[in-house]
């Protein structure tokens, strides 16, 4: 494997912390109170949380600006609703794509009464692409990850600039894939399990940043390793 000219890892362990009662948030980079030098956002890249919520429990989800908003549960399922509108449930399996306003108020909330819940929240600023009025109420993707050793790709809006993939690892497979953006920049985070990307070593919920690779090579180390990779990000 080739190293990229241009590469930063962000450790699980490294990441800013927030609770509050029923909720929890790590946050790879600098959000609301977390600040610490390092971990300004990848470009287009301005959120990348890993969220958890007891039983029963709800969080507010309000945004500064205008920017698209990306929920993907982990762990069980989630339900946000938007003041005025019906519910929507995301399940595992789906991934949710927002167009998120600052004058909305949206809450995120665990159904159920037994198990917390895990997922992540994304925000892309992709102010060009937001300038076009779309529905705000979001659109749910689905996807599957049946088929083990693939990128499987996790399409939201049409037009939007950042794609999505997803993929199931068994130990040593490798995989490959190649970043279509001008400046070839990528985010690679761990969802499970270990892999080895561009000879760098991530384990659960690491993240790496690539910049000037076209090409992004990866191995994973042990069975069932999950994989998320977010491309098109513009720096």
């Amino acid at each position: 494997m080739s190293l990229t000219t241009d590469a930063q890892i962000y450790l699980e362990g490294l990441r800013g912390q927030f609770q509050a009662d029923g909720f929890r948030s790590f946050r790879t980079f600098n959000f609301e109170e977390y600040r610490a030098d390092g971990r300004e956002p990848f470009g287009t890249l301005e959120v990348l949380n890993d969220e958890t919520l007891m039983p029963e429990c709800s969080h507010e989800l309000r945004v500064g600006q205008f920017c698209q908003v990306i929920l993907l549960p982990m762990v069980g399922a989630i339900e946000i609703e938007e003041k005025g509108r019906e519910p929507r449930f995301i399940n595992s399996g789906e991934a949710l794509f927002l167009l998120a306003s600052p004058d909305k108020h949206y809450t995120v909330t665990n159904p159920y009464p037994g198990e917390a819940i895990n997922y992540l929240e994304i925000r892309i600023d992709d102010g060009h692409f937001l300038s076009t009025p779309l529905s705000s109420s979001g659109i749910i993707v689905h996807f599957d990850l049946g088929e083990n050793n693939v990128l499987h790709p996790v399409r939201g809006y049409m037009g939007s600039s950042v794609q999505l993939y997803i993929g199931r690892y068994d130990g040593r497979a490798e995989g490959i894939f190649t970043t279509w953006n001008t400046d070839h920049s990528a985010f690679i985070f761990v969802i499970e399990g270990a892999f080895e990307v561009q000879n760098r070593l991530l384990e659960r919920r690491d993240g790496l940043a690539v910049a000037n690779a076209e090409v992004v090579e990866f191995e994973a180390l042990s069975n069932g390793a999950i994989l998320l990779v977010m491309t098109g990000l513009t720096l």
